[in-house]
């Protein structure tokens, strides 16, 4: 007896994506350990050999998400500039433009983000030496940014760009799993306001007290 439910033919490209986004909304909800093929396709509503012609397994349309998120990441930091435009507002208005673009870039991928910040690092150490790599390459960009600040004499020379870095990653990452990834309602502008308020504040130079 045919099946009352038809399924919609797609380019394969178009497939494909289709296949990722049902399996990173499992994975996200899930855990990639709870989470089966069976659940994927459930969400993709596809046969179980479709998902077969596109992934080998579970652990590849994993790879692929992991992947494809790290991808995005590195265009943005690519796209940055080590020695930005100063907007109008200053060194404090640059700030808060950079956090609220990076806040912007998880909020509109959170189930890859929450899969990939805590799930990856824990499944395959492939998974791990590529969060590694993204987190060195957010510190080169955020150091080479306070240095450029430096060079301006807009922030305090006493400061060291690497351990800054280090505490700008840090305090990013405790704010997405806070507030980014838990609440699809948050106030991104707000949030990259008090980011900027809080940094600015601590980088500073001594005469624009």
């Amino acid at each position: 007896m045919p099946s009352s439910r038809r399924r919609t033919s797609l380019p394969p490209d178009r497939r494909r994506h289709q296949l990722l986004e049902a399996a990173t909304w499992v994975f996200a909800r899930k855990g990639y350990r709870r989470a089966g093929v069976s659940d994927i396709i459930a969400r993709a509503r596809v046969a179980r050999g479709t998902f077969y012609l596109y992934f080998d397994s579970k652990e590849q349309v994993f790879l692929a998400i992991v992947e494809a998120f790290h991808a995005r990441v590195a265009a943005a930091l690519a796209s940055l500039s080590e020695t930005p435009t100063l907007p109008a507002g200053g060194a404090r208005a640059l700030l808060q433009v950079s956090f609220r673009q990076w806040l912007e870039l998880v909020a509109a991928n959170r189930d890859a983000a929450t899969v990939i910040l805590k799930e990856a690092t824990s499944i395959d150490p492939r998974f791990e030496k590529g969060l590694a790599d993204l987190r060195q390459a957010a510190i080169d960009h955020f150091s080479a940014r306070l240095r450029h600040l430096q060079d301006l004499g807009l922030a305090h020379r006493s400061m060291v760009p690497r351990l800054v870095a280090h505490l700008q990653l840090g305090m990013f990452d405790e704010l997405l799993n806070a507030f980014v990834l838990r609440d699809p309602a948050a106030d991104l502008d707000a949030l990259a306001g008090q980011l900027a308020d809080f940094e600015w504040n601590g980088i500073r130079p001594d005469r624009q007290e």
